[in-house]
């Protein structure tokens, strides 16, 4: 048997299906299909029922699945080891870590420099992508930590919460709006709009939010990331809601922020595979992830 057979079980084991592990994996589901049948002809054990297209563990998967897990963790640590060695960090630790784009090019210099600083013993692979895509990189070991939108929608991940974001309005300089010191639904009315993708469970909220204070959305713009908003209202397309976690981070000479209110809170934390243990040095890079992301509190504050 080999690591990627052993994965494969794994994803099945934990998502519940298939099309689960190919999302993980990001693997075809024939692919998943082969892998789990070559699984099962190499150790000579039938491990699922198939049932209408579904695969049902049997007691015999679920009987392996612990050792399963643990003998995966060690190959991914020897993989992960020659990643390292084969890259020229002998006698380091590589900290692979998963965060938005807009993170990484707004806080996350500053804190990966102070804490190299501090931890010359440490270096750092960064992934950049959307939340969904930071989940699957956890699942399929890609990096050892993501920054994701709670709840998660893997269940085979397990979270520690770090900060709740309610939204700014991003205002063109100059905009009648921007001598408030809040922003309401109410305030919008008649104004056009530059949104964050149909696809971001915050988008419905919000458009619930202005539809019952307006009757429409007099949405212009349709974005997906907040920098390309910001960007948009600063040459006057339009109005923005975005999230307080990272229009704190943003600035522009031609943008104005101002708290939307009330406001709707969303949480955010620290996504691993279930069960692991994560080293003095990450959590100490996560606390103070923590602290910079509350910021001055505009909008933002820590969980727990």
């Amino acid at each position: 048997m080999n690591l990627r057979q052993l994965e494969v079980f794994r994803a099945v084991m934990q998502t519940g299906s298939t099309i689960g592990a190919s999302g993980v994996l990001s693997l075809s589901q024939s692919a998943i299909s082969r892998q789990l049948t070559s699984l099962e002809q190499e150790i000579g054990l039938e491990l699922f029922r198939r049932e209408k297209g579904r695969l049902v563990p049997k007691p015999e998967a679920t009987a392996l699945l612990q050792e399963v897990g643990e003998l995966s963790d060690v190959l991914a640590r020897l993989k992960r080891r020659t990643d390292e060695l084969s890259a020229g960090w002998s006698g380091k630790t590589l900290i692979k870590m998963g965060f938005p784009h807009s993170l990484t090019t707004t806080l996350l210099p500053g804190l990966v420099r102070d804490f190299l600083a501090a931890q010359s013993e440490v270096s750092i692979e960064l992934v950049a992508g959307p939340y969904d895509a930071i989940e699957r990189a956890v699942m399929g070991r890609t990096v050892d930590f993501g920054f994701v939108r709670l709840p998660t929608e893997d269940r085979g991940l397990q979270t520690m919460p770090l900060v709740s974001s309610g939204q700014l309005c991003a205002l063109p300089v100059g905009h009648p709006l921007a001598e408030r010191e809040t922003v309401s639904a109410d305030d919008l009315s008649r104004t056009d709009l530059v949104l964050l993708g149909r696809l971001r469970s915050s988008r419905e909220d919000i458009e619930e939010r202005l539809r019952h204070a307006q009757g429409t959305v007099r949405c212009r713009v349709e974005t997906h990331s907040v920098e390309s908003s910001v960007a948009m209202v600063a040459e006057g397309i339009g109005v923005s809601i975005i999230p307080a976690l990272i229009g704190n981070l943003l600035k522009s000479d031609r943008v104005v922020m101002r708290p939307f209110s009330p406001p709707l809170w969303n949480d955010y934390g620290i996504a691993t595979l279930r069960d692991t243990q994560l080293s003095r040095p990450v959590l100490n890079f996560i606390d103070t992830l923590r602290e910079r992301l509350v910021g001055d509190g505009t909008m933002t504050k820590p969980i727990g």
